[in-house]
């Protein structure tokens, strides 16, 4: 199983909405689902720093961690960011709650 696989599969589960990675300056390399309109390029640059600022957060408290992994999330939508050194994925999806809530 590729990588692509693995993105096309993630963007199956339930909830999520869009999918990207981002290279490490910043900028879209996939979205998945490909037609979706999604984010803007400013709306992904601004998730690239938030996540370079809490990996910079979290090496100040100890310089021997790293972060893994961020969720920020809303009254609608949760936000889950896996940070790399090459590439960062962030995943949209609805807020857990708001499933739990439909279901």
């Amino acid at each position: 199983m590729d990588c692509y696989d693995i993105m096309k599969r993630i963007t199956t589960h339930r909830g999520v909405k869009q999918l990207v990675v981002i290279n490490k300056e910043g900028l879209p390399l996939r979205t998945f689902p490909a037609e979706s309109g999604g984010l803007e390029d400013s709306q992904i640059q601004s998730l690239h720093e938030l996540a370079g600022a809490a990996r910079r957060m979290v090496r100040d408290v100890d310089p021997t961690d790293d972060l893994m992994f961020l969720r920020v999330c809303s009254k609608t939508d949760e936000i889950l960011v896996s940070p790399d050194m090459s590439f960062t994925v962030v995943v949209f999806q609805e807020n857990y709650e708001k499933q739990a809530a439909t279901v």
